[in-house]
This record gives C-alpha cells, sequence and structure tokens, in this order.
C-alpha cells in the first residue's frame, strides 16, 4: 500500500486501480470513563469542507472531522467512526497573512458549545463486537451540545488552519517534534496543552493503541471481550511473568505510555519526510534517468507512480518479480513474452511453404537504492523491447502488460 499523504492525481490518472492510503496525524481527543467502562476517542487531523453551493458567503461554514471512538465496555461495538459536521464560522485572511484568533471574538474554542451532526450513514458506521462487521450510523439533525469531546472536535474542525499551521510549525527539519511549543498554540484554543499527538490514522491502529496502551492490564488478565474470536492469545508462562512484572510498576505506566506516544509519533514523521523528499525528486525528474537521458513512454508512466516507492509497494502492484541484488543496488524485472512456432509446409516436390513464427519480449527492470532509514526505493526503470518475425504492434501489447503489472 501507498503509505503518503500526497495525493498522487497523475498517478492515478495513469493506474487508477492503484490504491491510495491517506496518511497523517491524529489526536487523542478525549479518554473518559470507569474501569469496565472506559473510552477513548481519536481525532483525524484532516478537516473536510462539506458547505453547500447554497450556504457560500453565508458567514457559517461546515467543517467535517473524523471522530473514532473505541469501547472497553463488551456490551458496546468495537468503535465507531464518525464523521462529524460542525457549523462554523467563516474566518478568512483577506490579505492571505496569518490570523490573530486573540482578536476574533466569535472563534469557536473548547468548552464553547458547538452544533453539529453525525454525516452518515455512508462515511459513519460502528465495527460490531460479536463478528467484527460494520453497521452504518445514520445521519442525524444538527445539534448543540458543551459535551467536552464535541466541544474539542469542534475547537479542531473549525480552527483547521490554526492547527495545520501549528503541527507544521513544531515538525523541525531534525525530523523532531515542538510538544511545549504546540501544546502553547493550540492552548489559545482552548484545548489542552498536553493533548496527545500521535502518527496513528487507521481504525486498526486505535484499537490496538487503546488495548495495548491504555487497557493492557485486561489483555494480560484474559478479560479483554472477544466474541469473535480474533483476539485471542495465549501467553507463555515466561510472558505472563514479564507482563506480572510490568504491573507492578504501575507508577511507570504514564512515562512509559508518553514515551511510547511520542516515539511513535517521531517514527511517523521521519517516514513522511522521507516520503515527501523522495515524491519532490520524482516529480523534478519525471521523465528522465538518473544519468539525464529521456525516458521512453513506458518508463515514464511507470516512473510517475514508481519512483521514490518502496521495494514493498512495487511488489504489492507488480507482482514477484525476477530479484537480483549487485552492491547497494537491487533489480526487480518483469517479463512479458510472446512466440509463435514456426511452420513448415511439405509437399511432394519438398518444402511448399509455411510461417517463420516470431518471438517478442518485453521487460520492466526496477533499480533500487536504500534511503537513509534503509528503506530500498525505486531509483531508475528502464524498459526494454526485443523481437523477431513480428511487428512493431505485438511489441507494445507486451509492453502495455507490463506497465499494468500483475
Amino acid at each position: 500500500m501507498f503509505n503518503s499523504r500526497t495525493l498522487f492525481a497523475v498517478c492515478l490518472s495513469v493506474f487508477p486501480l492503484i490504491p491510495s492510503e491517506l496518511f497523517g496525524f491524529s489526536f487523542i481527543l478525549q479518554y473518559e470513563g470507569n474501569v469496565d467502562d472506559r473510552v477513548v476517542y481519536f481525532a483525524d487531523d484532516l478537516v473536510l469542507n462539506r458547505t453547500p453551493p447554497n450556504q457560500m458567503f453565508s458567514g457559517t461554514e461546515w467543517r467535517q472531522i473524523t471522530v473514532t471512538a473505541v469501547y472497553e465496555n463488551p456490551k458496546k461495538p468495537e468503535l465507531a467512526h464518525m464523521a462529524l459536521q460542525f457549523q462554523c464560522p467563516d474566518i478568512v485572511a483577506m490579505d492571505g497573512g496569518k490570523i490573530n484568533f486573540n482578536d476574533i471574538k466569535n472563534i469557536v474554542r473548547a468548552g464553547d458549545p458547538v452544533t453539529f451532526r453525525i454525516n452518515g450513514p455512508d462515511e459513519s458506521y460502528t465495527i460490531r463486537r460479536s463478528d467484527l462487521k460494520p453497521e452504518p450510523i445514520a445521519m442525524t439533525d444538527w445539534k448543540t451540545s458543551s459535551a467536552p469531546m464535541l466541544s474539542k472536535a469542534g475547537a479542531i474542525a473549525c480552527n483547521h488552519i490554526e492547527i495545520d499551521h501549528a503541527l507544521h510549525d513544531a515538525i523541525k527539519k531534525d525530523n523532531s517534534f515542538d510538544f511545549d511549543g504546540f501544546g502553547k498554540r493550540i492552548a489559545k484554543l482552548g484545548l489542552p496543552a498536553d493533548m496527545a499527538v500521535t502518527g496513528l490514522s487507521l481504525n486498526s491502529e486505535y484499537i490496538e493503541f487503546a488495548w495495548d496502551q491504555l487497557w493492557w492490564e485486561k489483555v494480560l488478565a484474559g478479560k479483554r471481550p472477544d466474541p469473535s474470536g480474533k483476539w485471542s492469545t495465549k501467553l507463555s508462562k515466561a510472558d505472563r511473568e514479564v507482563a506480572l512484572e510490568k504491573l507492578k510498576k504501575e507508577h511507570q505506566e504514564f512515562e512509559s505510555r508518553t514515551a511510547s506516544m511520542r516515539g511513535n509519533l517521531l517514527e511517523s514523521i521521519k517516514k513522511t519526510n522521507a516520503e515527501m523528499k523522495a515524491d519532490l525528486e520524482a516529480a523534478k525528474n519525471g521523465d528522465k534517468h538518473p544519468d539525464g537521458s529521456k525516458m521512453n513512454k513506458y518508463e515514464a508512466k511507470l516512473a510517475k507512480v514508481f519512483r521514490g516507492q518502496s521495494e514493498e509497494n512495487v511488489v504489492e502492484y507488480m507482482g514477484n518479480p525476477e530479484f537480483n541484488q549487485a552492491g547497494n543496488t537491487r533489480f526487480l524485472r518483469y517479463t512479458q513474452t510472446w512466440e509463435k512456432q514456426g511452420v513448415t509446409v511439405y509437399g511432394a516436390q519438398g518444402v511448399i511453404g509455411g510461417d517463420a513464427g516470431g518471438y517478442a519480449e518485453c521487460f520492466a527492470e526496477f533499480s533500487l537504492k536504500p534511503d537513509e532509514q534503509g528503506v530500498w526505493r525505486v531509483n531508475d526503470i528502464i524498459v526494454r523491447s526485443d523481437y523477431e518475425g513480428v511487428g512493431s504492434r505485438e511489441v507494445r501489447l507486451l509492453c502495455n502488460d507490463v506497465v499494468r503489472g500483475k
């Protein structure tokens, strides 16, 4: 899968079947409840403008943010994935500059009542605990609430530009994250200065985090709700002793969780920056080989999609290759061949005719080099063909098949 938030518009126009997986940050919005009935809410940092055309320039925008709730209670769903829409004041800096949020009176701050609704059923659903199957959540009417989770989500959705600036300013060139600076900035919006930022973005990651980091004592005790049988694991005696020792160090729990969360975020930042760097490099040299020579049309098509991508991504789409490695370069080759056996027709006077037959071959070879993190990434692509006894049409068809992948 492609793990980048960059939308490969050009690539998808060439290969519309290639999956594009969004990658980004999320916030631990709210953690509440008592033991056996705890719930943790995650908010995605991607905010969409869902203002209908007839509401444009009305002074109010409809902003949508995804909030995912993971539940501990066995009588509740495994999770709820909610596309929450908020009515936000339309705040625009006419000169394109930064907005001074301290000077705006109608800004939405955490703690304020918000007007919201759930956008369903296509974008909102629960995952049943019994069999992990999705169930759609119906669209709701607009309501007003001051509930902490909703108010925080509304503050993020309505101030998405400021949140986005705060995130980008907190990410430093050395792939570190200024947690204190980010916290001070979002505190001006009424949000907790210690609101956790994570590199999680998938429902599966939210579930794993809740049970591995927050409710792991339930997992160790074998009390995690598991009617589907998905989460059952048997601990060895040695593993159980290690786990029990971990339980004795309760005073370190918060510090451990915080360190784990921050480590996860920094790894995500490092990975995203590496992919963005590869994407920019790919765009700059879109139709050229590393030596500066121009690519043919087949190479250019593949380069638009794969240059800078990981070995895993190539194999995911193209299938299993012929593999070779020389020094610090790997080669993945994909080949298509066509052959027609020659036929000789004999008569009473000997050979009187026949068909000489023909052969055609086309291959695409990806060369990969390791990046700073040791991930093998596509550096160059060569597409070559050879044929005998056939026309160029057969060769073009073979090369088209190679470019399409598995």
